[in-house]
């Protein structure tokens, strides 16, 4: 398994755009262990394990906004924890939220984050991020590695090089030269009717476009060389 390094893109975040959960976890949580503190829950969250803002500056904020409802829905990325705890977490990553936040919360003050709560934390980030093709920062993939080597499991490997890195940086079209194709103004149905592309995908084109040549669509998060030949093959005949 591998996740992208990329740098953090920290502006533009609105958490109206994310919606609501729709989580049940918090029915019958009350006085069972917190999951990263392990002292009871008292007044329960549902806790995003990555944060909704940290999915944003990961590569989110390039995402339609049905598909960042779908990651608010997400029942991997839940957990019931204590109301204060995730108070505290907010919309840090995991080298980000230290046991100071916690401490520097009346409600919470003097407990720690356990180092089974760590080993969680890190865990559902590395199969999160796996699975919705989000980036680390170099500060959070360190922290990733030297927590999952405590917990026995095998460390991610990261690559400033993978294609997902592009999700970070806002993709850039530059003019097409008179005479050549530009993909522009397509429906999401017609991106869904190429070989490979799919409804997530389509959505996300639609949201980029438009395109003057091939490297424009790899820019898109989880184009790739291969489908960003297949659409533009489609559209613009080779």
């Amino acid at each position: 398994m591998s996740l992208p390094v990329a740098a953090e893109n920290d502006t533009g975040y609105d958490r109206d755009e994310w919606g609501p959960h729709n989580s049940g976890l918090c029915r019958g949580a009350v006085g069972s262990p917190d999951p990263y503190t392990g002292t009871p829950i008292d007044t329960c969250n549902v806790d995003h394990v990555v944060a909704l803002l940290e999915a944003h500056e990961s590569g989110g904020w390039a995402w339609s906004g049905s598909e960042k409802q779908r990651f608010s829905q997400d029942p991997i990325n839940h957990v019931a924890s204590r109301a204060c705890v995730n108070q505290s977490k907010g919309g840090d990553d995991i080298f980000e939220w230290s046991d100071t936040d916690i401490a520097s919360s009346s409600a919470c003050g003097g407990y720690r984050v356990t180092a089974a709560g760590r080993c969680l934390l890190a865990q559902v980030t590395v199969a999160v991020k796996s699975a919705w093709n989000l980036a680390v920062d170099q500060s959070e993939a360190d922290a990733l590695s030297r927590t999952l080597s405590a917990c026995g499991d095998q460390a991610p490997g990261f690559s400033a090089e993978d294609p997902a890195t592009t999700a970070t940086t806002p993709p850039t079209t530059t003019a097409a030269p008179a005479g050549e194709c530009v993909i522009a103004g397509k429906t999401a149905a017609q991106y869904d009717a190429v070989s490979g592309i799919g409804e997530a995908l389509s959505a996300r084109l639609v949201d980029a476009q438009p395109f003057s040549s091939r490297l424009d669509l790899e820019a898109v998060r989880g184009i790739g060389p291969v489908k960003a030949e297949a659409v533009w093959s489609h559209f613009c005949g080779g």
